[in-house]
C-alpha cells in the first residue's frame, strides 16, 4: 500500500511537468514546418534553443542558397505558446558578422526588442542573447533579425511564434503560411517561397469536405506585398496582427505588406478537387524569370487527385530547375546551330570595290562589335569571382575559391593577350605584320571570337543539363544572334583583298564558331567556375589584342568622323542582340 501511495503521489507530481511540456506541441499540421519543442524549467518557463548559422538550402529543385537561418532551416521552427507561458528564447550566433533578434507583435520589456544600439548590442559571432517574455496576447507573430535588414532577412533569418488561445476557435486543421523572398543572383527579390520553398516544391494543404481550417499567412518578404489568392474558396479574417477582427470581413484575396500577419478561417465547402492557393501579383508566381514558380500552392481535398504538379506543363512555362535535363543529342544539335550562324556575316567579305570611307566605317563598325564583346566577357568572367567573395565573406567558405578564380582571371587575361603575341609567330614575322596582312588578322579576330564562344557554349551545356530548358533555348537564339554580329568582325579586314577564296572563310567560320559547339557539350558534362573563367579571360586577353591591330588599321584608313560613328553604331549593334540574353536571365 505504501509503495502504491508513494507511486501514485509521484504520478500526480510528474503530470503537470508532462501536461506543460506538451502544451507547446500543436498536434502535426502537415504545412511542412518544425515546431521546436521546449524544456520546461523549474518555475514553468518554457526554455527554446536557437542557433543562427549558414546552411545549404534549397529553394527549389536545382536552386540551392547559402541561407543564413535558425537551426539550419528556413522558416526557423515555430514557437508555439499558450496566453500566461513564460518564456526565454536562447539564441547562439554562429553567423560570420553580428545580429540580433526582434521578437516583432509581441508584448516584451524594452531591453528584449532585439534592435542593435537601441535596445541591445549585436550578437557578435559565437556571442549568445537570451530573450524573455510572457506571452500576453493571442494571434500570429515573427521573430526576425533586425540587423543588416534587407541582407540578413532575405537570406532567411525568420521564424513565427503562435501564441494560442485560451479558447481558440474550433477547427480540423491549423495551417502556417510563411511568405518570404530571396534575391538569387540579383539585387532584387526574384524568388518566393511560402514555407521556405518554391513552386513546384511547395506542400498543398489537405482538407476532407466540410472541414474548417486556420489559415495564417505571415509576410516576411523584405520589400514586397503580396496578395494572395484562394480559389474557389472564400476566407473569413479573424485577426490582423494578432489584434482580433470585430466586424465581419470576408475575402477570396488577402492583402499582405511586409511584416504583417493575418489569420483567416475557411470552410472546404467546394466541390472537392484541388483548388489553387497562390499570390496573384504575377511576377511572385515565378522563379527568376520563368513562370510557373514561386508562391503558388493549393488546398486539395482527400480523396481526389492531387493535379498541382501539373501546372508546371499547362501553364506555358516551367521552373528553373523543375524538369528533368534536356537530352544530350538535342542539347548538341542546337548548341552546333548557335555557333554556326557565324557563317551569316561571313559573306560580307566578298563585297569589293569598297571606297576608303566605306571601308573605314565598316572597320570601325567591327572594333565596336569587339569593344562591346571585350566588356561583355570581362563582366562574365567577373560573375564566378564576385559570388566567391561574397560567399567568403558570409560565411560560406573560405577565402581559397575565391583567391584561385582571381589567379586564373589574372593568367587567361595575361595568356590570351601576351600569347597570341608570341604564339602567332609562326605565321608572322611580327605583331605588327597582323596589321599588313588582312588573312592573319582575320585568324586572330576569329580565334578571340571562338574563346568567347567557348564560355556561350558551356553556358548553353550547363542551361540544358541543370534542367533551365526554356533558359538554354533563349541562350540559343540570342547568342546565334550574336555570333552573327560576330561574323561580321572576322570578315571586315578581309574586304581589303582583291580576292578571298571561300575555304578560308570556311576555316575562319569553324575558328569562331565550332568552340560554341565544343563548349555545348564541355558545360553539359562538367559544370565549373573556373573554367569558364579561365576560357573567358583567355577571350578577353585576344580581344585587346585584335581591337589593337584594328585600329592599327583604322588610323591607315583616315576618315576618323566615320570610324567614331562607325565605332558606336558597332558598339550599340551588339549591345541590342545582347539584350536578348539579358531577357533570357543570362
Amino acid at each position: 500500500m505504501r509503495f502504491a501511495a508513494c507511486l501514485a503521489l509521484c504520478l500526480m507530481a510528474l503530470a503537470p511537468l508532462s501536461a506543460s511540456a506538451q502544451s507547446a506541441l500543436p498536434p502535426p499540421s502537415g504545412d511542412g514546418l518544425v515546431y521546436l519543442r521546449p524544456q520546461v524549467m523549474a518555475d514553468g518557463t518554457k526554455h527554446f534553443d536557437l542557433t543562427a548559422k549558414v546552411v545549404d538550402w534549397e529553394v527549389t529543385k536545382g536552386t540551392t542558397v547559402r541561407a543564413w537561418a535558425y537551426d539550419g532551416i528556413v522558416p526557423g521552427p515555430v514557437i508555439r505558446l499558450r496566453v500566461g507561458d513564460r518564456a526565454e528564447i536562447v539564441v547562439h550566433n554562429e553567423l560570420p558578422e553580428p545580429t540580433v533578434v526582434h521578437l516583432h507583435g509581441l508584448v516584451t520589456g524594452a531591453d528584449m526588442d532585439g534592435v542593435p544600439g537601441v535596445s541591445q548590442a549585436p550578437i557578435p559571432p559565437h556571442g549568445t542573447y537570451i530573450y524573455r517574455f510572457t506571452a500576453v496576447r493571442p494571434g500570429t507573430y515573427i521573430y526576425h533579425t533586425h540587423y543588416n535588414d534587407l541582407d540578413q532577412l532575405d537570406r532567411g533569418l525568420y521564424g513565427a511564434v503562435i501564441i494560442d488561445e485560451r479558447k481558440p476557435p474550433k477547427v480540423d486543421h491549423d495551417y502556417l503560411e510563411v511568405i518570404s523572398s530571396w534575391r538569387i543572383r540579383s539585387d532584387a527579390e526574384n524568388f518566393f517561397s511560402l514555407n521556405g520553398k518554391s513552386y513546384p516544391e511547395t506542400r498543398p494543404l489537405e482538407v476532407k469536405a466540410g472541414q474548417t481550417i486556420r489559415l495564417r499567412f505571415i509576410d516576411i518578404s523584405g520589400t514586397e506585398f503580396h496578395t494572395m489568392h484562394l480559389h474557389g474558396h472564400r476566407m473569413r479574417i479573424i485577426a490582423r496582427d494578432g489584434n482580433p477582427v470585430e466586424t465581419s470581413d470576408v475575402e477570396n484575396t488577402v492583402l499582405l505588406g511586409p511584416g504583417q500577419t493575418i489569420d483567416t478561417l475557411v470552410k472546404a465547402d467546394a466541390d472537392p478537387g484541388t483548388w489553387l492557393l497562390h499570390c496573384h501579383v504575377l511576377d511572385h508566381m515565378m522563379n527568376g524569370n520563368v513562370m510557373p514558380g514561386g508562391l503558388i500552392t493549393a488546398l486539395h481535398y482527400s480523396g481526389t487527385p492531387e493535379t498541382l504538379a501539373n501546372l508546371s506543363s499547362s501553364m506555358g512555362g516551367y521552373s528553373h530547375g523543375s524538369r528533368g535535363q534536356l537530352a544530350f543529342w538535342p542539347t548538341i544539335l542546337l548548341g552546333c546551330i548557335a555557333g554556326f550562324t557565324i557563317f551569316l556575316g561571313l559573306p560580307v567579305a566578298k563585297i569589293r570595290r569598297v571606297a576608303p570611307q566605306v571601308m573605314s566605317l565598316l572597320n570601325s563598325l567591327a572594333v565596336g562589335v569587339l569593344f562591346f564583346l571585350l566588356f561583355d566577357v570581362v563582366k562574365q568572367a567577373s560573375g564566378p569571382i564576385e559570388d566567391a567573395l561574397r560567399t567568403a565573406q558570409t560565411g560560406g567558405a573560405d577565402y581559397n575559391g575565391f583567391i584561385t578564380l582571381v589567379i586564373v582571371f589574372v593568367v587567361g587575361l595575361s595568356v590570351g593577350l601576351v600569347g597570341l603575341v608570341y604564339g602567332t609567330r609562326s605565321f608572322m614575322q611580327s605583331a605588327k605584320e597582323a596589321s599588313a596582312n588582312p588573312l592573319v588578322l582575320s585568324l586572330l579576330i576569329a580565334t578571340g571570337i571562338g574563346m568567347h564562344n567557348f564560355a556561350e557554349g558551356l553556358a548553353i551545356g550547363q542551361s540544358a543539363a541543370t534542367g533551365a530548358v526554356q533558359l538554354a533555348l533563349m541562350l540559343i537564339i540570342g547568342f546565334g544572334l550574336h555570333n552573327a554580329t560576330e561574323g561580321f568582325g572576322i570578315a571586315a579586314p578581309l574586304m581589303q583583298l582583291p580576292a578571298v577564296k571561300w575555304r578560308f572563310l570556311l576555316l575562319a567560320g569553324f575558328i569562331g564558331g565550332a568552340p560554341t559547339f565544343i563548349g555545348t557539350i564541355v558545360g553539359y558534362v562538367l559544370v565549373s567556375p573556373t573554367l569558364s573563367v579561365l576560357f573567358l579571360t583567355l577571350a578577353a586577353g585576344a580581344i585587346i589584342f585584335v581591337i589593337s591591330e584594328m585600329l592599327h588599321v583604322a588610323r591607315k584608313l583616315g576618315f576618323v568622323e566615320v570610324g567614331v560613328i562607325g565605332l558606336a553604331l558597332g558598339f550599340l549593334f551588339a549591345y541590342g542582340t545582347d539584350l536578348i540574353l539579358t531577357a533570357a536571365g543570362s
